[in-house]
């Protein structure tokens, strides 16, 4: 059994909202901390982050030359302000 590994620096977020007129494609650059399970993603978007980024659907993470996409399942706002997100990865 592999263990999790964990990753912090500044990665691109590309991820997309569902709204009334279509989903809507949004990228942002921000300081993570990604901790990688096989199947899963947990990342931990710290500030300052968009507002709108907690309600993404789908999200595409490059992080260190890797490109890393999910669905995501779970959304936290944490005491610190910053956001945790779990995403299921194909």
């Amino acid at each position: 059994m592999a263990l999790p590994t964990q990753v912090n620096g500044k990665a691109r977020i590309d991820y997309t909202q569902d709204t009334l007129f279509g989903p809507l494609a949004r990228h942002v650059e921000c300081q993570v901390s990604v901790q990688r399970r096989p199947g899963w993603l947990v990342l931990k978007v710290f500030q300052p982050l968009p507002d709108d980024l907690q309600s993404a659907q789908t999200l595409v993470l490059a992080l260190e030359g890797k490109r890393t996409s999910g669905v995501v399942k779970d959304r936290k706002r944490l005491s610190d302000h910053s956001l945790r997100l779990e995403l299921e990865t194909a």
